[in-house]
């Protein structure tokens, strides 16, 4: 056989491969990287580098060279981006369950959980919107009717409080430092100065063990935080396609806070959106659905997961559920050959939190109105993604209409 048939086969075999586990990758993508578009791009990453190996490739079980690969591309993502909470990308590599303040004890994250809940509402409020809904200080001051400087205060001290229950504030030498204040070093890990700045930034902390010793402990508080998103952050991602059939993606997680470990967990949903996918960390999990027996959410299913392994006391989970091809009654053909999107998500959450909600459309379509308008639009040569991302009060409905038109 010559070189260019070996190559032509090579190529058809992986074309086949690829073909039969890239739902899989993608799935397992969009649930480490909770960004339906950062997922598509490290997918065509993945492929890439799928075809530059696939003439060394011997092996015999294709799905789990190929989840190797997308795996690795993801990790890669990690390392190479600036992060406000530094993660050992050595621990990612079991990304079965694992906890991302490193060296703090698990219960540590209780204690974080608890503190949060006893932060004064405006200090509270402040940190959430700036940690997870991305929000900068101005706009944290004109959701929270104050001045910048007291928006800028309260995220401040609020990790500092944090800081004190975490015990890392004991282990930092008294701040004497008059070139990097505890803000500016907040402003760093957020990723709110420029290159320049940061770069700065970077600089002093290597000869300055005082300020690296702030700087370290400012990114154990952030990677606690990093670690209670699913207490307090909320995500949804939903794809439509053309005939205005959607898929939801559900995206949280849970802290184990008993005192023995946890080897299933379990959520409810609406009847009609059959849950069909549901994995932790990336890996698929086994699952059973049935009545929810809890009579106070009626017309809602109880599915039910087994854990490739236990949950320790403290630790955390992360999960994503798919509901693929679903006929909702929030997506309706209007008589003039538009669609409508309208959505209400009403969450059992007890306190405030954060909510994010990204709407890929079908490719080609033009957006005729969102209200509200969408925090991010993001739009590539083939699709457009809606970003809203915003504070909710406790028990309080997010909802949105969109309407849009197909080419």
């Amino acid at each position: 056989m010559t070189a260019a048939a070996r190559q032509e086969t090579s190529d058809a075999a992986l074309e086949a491969m690829w073909d039969a586990h890239r739902p899989y990758l993608r799935r397992m993508l969009i649930g480490l990287a909770r960004d339906i578009d950062l997922a598509d791009d490290l997918l065509q990453e993945a492929y890439l580098r799928a075809r530059n190996g696939a003439s060394s490739y011997r092996g015999d079980n294709d799905l789990a060279w190929l989840s190797t690969i997308a795996r690795n591309v993801f990790l890669g993502h990690i390392r190479s981006r600036r992060v406000h909470a530094e993660v050992d990308s050595d621990n990612l590599k079991d990304t079965a369950h694992y906890s991302p303040i490193g060296t703090q004890d698990h219960l540590d994250l209780i204690s974080v959980r608890n503190a949060l809940s006893n932060l004064d509402p405006g200090m509270r409020a402040a940190l959430l919107m700036k940690h997870y809904c991305g929000y900068t200080y101005r706009e944290i001051a004109e959701h929270s009717r104050c001045a910048v400087g007291t928006a800028k205060w309260r995220v401040s001290a609020a990790v500092d409080r944090l800081q004190a229950i975490l015990g890392v504030a004991e282990e930092v030498t008294e701040m004497t430092c008059a070139d990097l204040s505890g803000l500016r070093i907040l402003d760093h890990l957020y990723g709110a100065l420029t290159p320049d700045e940061s770069h700065a930034v970077e600089r002093h902390v290597r000869s300055c063990p005082e300020c690296r010793q702030r700087l370290d402990a400012a990114r154990r508080v952030l990677s606690a935080l990093d670690a209670l998103e699913g207490d307090l952050k909320l995500m949804q991602i939903i794809e439509l396609d053309k005939d205005g059939v959607l898929t939801l993606y559900t995206l949280t997680s849970y802290l184990n806070t008993t005192d023995h470990p946890q080897d299933t967990f379990g959520f409810c949903y609406t009847r009609g959106g059959s849950v069909k996918y549901v994995a932790a960390q990336g890996k698929e999990l086994t699952f059973t659905v049935g009545d929810n027996p809890n009579s106070s959410y009626p017309n809602t299913e109880l599915c039910t997961a087994k854990l490739p392994q236990p949950v320790q006391p403290g630790e955390v989970c992360e999960f994503m559920a798919i509901y693929p091809s679903w006929k909702s009654a929030a997506v309706t053909e209007q008589e003039d050959g538009s669609w409508r999107f309208h959505w209400r998500q009403l969450t059992s959450v007890e306190d405030d939190h954060a909510f994010a909600l990204a709407l890929r459309l079908p490719a080609g379509p033009h957006t005729v109105s969102a209200d509200p308008p969408p925090t991010e639009t993001k739009v590539s040569q083939s699709t457009t993604t809606l970003l809203w991302r915003c504070m909710r009060a406790a028990n309080e409905a997010f909802e949105c209409e969109v309407s849009y038109r197909l080419d």
